[in-house]
């Protein structure tokens, strides 16, 4: 990961340090010191590739407290992609300090294989609807959240009974249009926790007319990544851009933001893999977000809410700050009838759940959460919509904690219930 080390070196020069990634940041938001804010995280990555700062535990917090969010590329003249920075700090510290063996498992030998996954999430699944929260502990699958594994228990209220793949009948559904095959990818947060998101994005999609495959993915890599194991992530992409291939599809739709985001950057992960750069470069091409896809790709159909609510939307950070996608899902809900929007203060500041760091950091991701919940009781919403599954587990979690009214929704969910 050298040529990488050294692409993050040559980006962090370009940060000149002004300051405008302050109001921007979450992070720095809530603790106002100087190595919570894009500007000091780039600064300690240039002096520790230029030798002046050797690389220790001391500095675990500046690197890994990051949310990754990307909301300081939105004030950033220079358009330093300080996540880039910090995922490939991230990588420099686990070579140096060491990984721990349970997180390399699950990256290792647990994401990139489904059937070893799908039985430890069925047996995480029944212990949580059963309420033998213990079994769900017992697993200490991830154990190197350390004590902060006690507070994955209370963020998701419940875990199906079936997941997506053992509900969903058809791997294929055919279309009247044969010009254009979509493979949809099936998420890891999607299958195991929200399979309603998923049956909802299916008979959305077959509504387009096209021929749609469910496509039998592995994680989409982020995970990993994001806690700067950049091989493993690297591994995981090329076995996803070989399904892609062999599936034929010349669109690749996720209703994640954050899958559809990764999904995107398979083309740099893999930059410096000659055998696999271009092969990378044409399965991002293929991405699309289901909120674009649906905006580009127009049903044929009327919306109209069975209820009167009062909607918002919350944006996910992949979406609104990787992605730029924001306009998209705004025009999607309005164009249901019988509901009123209100757009929502802050809706592209990060709710703090950024994958697992609702975990990992929990005290600093609620507080960043209670920000977004005192935001939502400004309008007076009854439906909270967002587009993707993390931001659906912090959210509901928020809602529930500080006692919000408010129905929490996947945006897909709306338009399928409202479709006439």
């Amino acid at each position: 990961m050298r040529k990488e080390w050294e692409n993050a070196y040559e980006e962090s020069l370009r940060c000149f340090r002004c300051g405008y990634c302050q109001p921007t940041c979450p992070t720095y938001i809530i603790s106002g010191r100087e190595d919570s804010v894009a500007r000091g995280r780039n600064f300690l990555a240039k002096t520790i590739h230029e030798d002046q700062v050797e690389l220790s535990p001391e500095h675990k917090d500046t690197i890994f407290e990051c949310l990754l969010c990307g909301a300081c590329n939105d004030n950033c003249a220079s358009d330093v992609k300080t996540q880039y920075i910090m995922m490939v700090a991230r990588n420099k510290y686990i070579n140096k300090m060491g990984q721990p063996p349970l997180q390399k498992f699950v990256f290792n030998e647990l994401l990139p294989h489904p059937d070893r996954f799908f039985k430890m999430m069925k047996l995480a699944a029944f212990g949580k609807r059963s309420g033998l929260s213990g079994l769900a502990q017992a697993l200490r699958v991830f154990g190197w959240f350390g004590k902060g594994i006690a507070n994955m228990e209370g963020l998701v209220k419940t875990l199906p009974a079936k997941f997506f793949t053992e509900q969903i009948k058809q791997l294929e559904i055919p279309g009247t249009d044969k010009n254009i095959k979509v493979g949809y990818f099936v998420g890891c947060g999607i299958n195991f926790a929200f399979p309603d998101v998923g049956n909802a994005t299916v008979n959305l999609l077959s509504k387009t007319g096209f021929t749609v495959e469910i496509l039998e993915n592995i994680c989409c890599g982020l995970p990993a990544s994001g806690y700067g194991d950049l091989e493993a992530s690297q591994n995981v992409a090329r076995a996803n851009i070989e399904i892609f291939e062999k599936s034929g599809c010349d669109i690749i739709v996720s209703e994640c933001g954050s899958c559809s985001s990764f999904l995107t950057e398979y083309e740099q992960l893999l930059a410096n893999d000659d055998e696999w750069s271009e092969r990378a470069k044409k399965a991002s091409q293929k991405i699309m977000d289901v909120n674009s896809f649906l905006t580009k790709f127009e049903l044929k159909a009327d919306f109209v809410s069975k209820e009167a609510n009062t909607v918002t939307y919350h944006d996910p950070c992949h979406l609104s700050h990787y992605l730029k996608i924001t306009n998209e899902p705004r025009k999607l809900i309005n164009q249901i009838q019988d509901i009123q929007y209100k757009e929502l203060p802050e809706a592209n500041w990060c709710c703090g759940g950024a994958g697992t760091y609702n975990i990992a950091h929990h005290d600093l991701s609620m507080k960043i959460l209670e920000r977004k919940m005192d935001n939502l009781e400004k309008i007076n919403a009854t439906v909270l919509l967002s587009s993707c599954p993390g931001c659906l587990v912090q959210l509901s979690f928020g809602t529930r904690k500080f006692r919000k009214p408010v129905i929490v929704k996947h945006i897909v969910e709306l338009l399928n219930d409202s479709l006439i």
